[in-house]
């Protein structure tokens, strides 16, 4: 007497194996088939997706080449010192990423970066070209009220309008990036752009009254350390010169012209009267400046000609002269 075969329970279903032979694929059993085929199929699909994902994605994702929004942020983020301005509130338009005003003044940040940007002083307008424009996206807003340009030539465009002015910051990706940047400036009838002695640019009326002015340029890497810059002037275009190649910098590095409207006067000094010491006299009937910002200021590059110079000043100390 043969002892009974096991049972087997599968799927709620009860199958009594009755012979080694090969026999017909029950119905449990064919649902396993077919499931099994399923998980298969949809595994290839899924492998299939994920494939053709990463044939269609930018052959460049991770091109040194590329600043996103994030990779500016990140970059403006790592910058110390208060050399980054805090954006004042703004609105955005149809036509505009933002637009700050007070009073006779006001900025407009475009959305597209070819556009420039749009500053008004006391009824007149000058607007600040961009660089590289030919590779910037569209305006996109960070957290920070700050506009961001992305690129895809190692190099972003910032623009940060602030309470008296605006910051417009120059975020570059690798060495291979440009080392000069030009602001076209589209000025008044008459105006024209000068470089001071200590290293920052005027903008002035037909009437030489300085409309905006800029700080001395900076430059700073990655980890904090000090570029070489300056400003040079070709017609109406600023241009700063970043030397960042082959000297070794940590990336990003940040570079910034600031324009600020300018609140002030100017003195003309003699010749004669091109010291420390004379140039502080003439200006205390108007402010108190200390000496250490006169020397700063660079009165002897400014009368190398030797005819005098213009000093200008602002409210808030900051001391710059000219040739005549």
């Amino acid at each position: 007497m043969s002892a009974e075969r096991p049972t087997y329970t599968r799927l709620g279903r009860s199958l009594a194996s009755r012979s080694h032979s090969p026999s017909p694929l029950s119905e449990w059993q064919r649902e396993e088939q077919v499931i099994s085929t399923r998980i298969k199929f949809t595994t290839a699909v899924g492998l299939a997706v994920l494939l053709t994902m990463a044939a269609v994605s930018p052959a460049n994702a991770d091109d040194p080449n590329d600043v996103s929004a994030v990779d500016v942020q990140v970059a403006l983020a790592g910058v110390e010192g208060g050399l980054v301005a805090d954006a004042v509130n703004t609105e955005a338009t149809a036509d505009e990423a933002a637009v700050a005003a007070s009073g006779d003044n006001a900025v407009s940040v475009p959305r597209d970066a070819s556009e420039g940007v749009t500053v008004e002083v006391d009824g007149q307008e000058l607007t600040i070209g961009l660089p590289d424009v030919e590779s910037a996206g569209s305006a996109v807003a960070l957290t920070s009220g700050a506009v961001a340009y992305p690129g895809d030539s190692g190099v972003a465009n910032t623009v940060i309008p602030i309470a008296d002015g605006v910051q417009v910051l120059t975020t570059i990706a690798g060495a291979t990036a440009s080392e000069t940047f030009e602001y076209a400036l589209e000025v008044p009838a008459g105006a024209a752009v000068k470089l001071a002695g200590d290293g920052s640019a005027i903008v002035v009326g037909a009437d030489d009254v300085p409309l905006v002015t800029t700080t001395a340029p900076w430059a700073v890497d990655a980890n904090g350390q000090s570029v070489p810059t300056h400003y040079e002037v070709r017609g109406s275009t600023l241009i700063q010169v970043v030397e960042h190649q082959d000297a070794g910098f940590a990336y990003p590095i940040v570079a910034d012209p600031t324009y600020t409207y300018w609140w002030g006067g100017k003195t003309w000094v003699p010749a004669n009267a091109v010291n420390v010491q004379q140039v502080a006299a003439a200006l205390a009937a108007f402010i108190a400046v200390a000496p250490a910002a006169i020397v700063s200021a660079g009165l002897g590059l400014c009368n190398q000609a030797g005819k005098g110079i213009w000093v200008y000043w602002t409210w808030a100390g900051h001391v710059w002269c000219t040739g005549p």
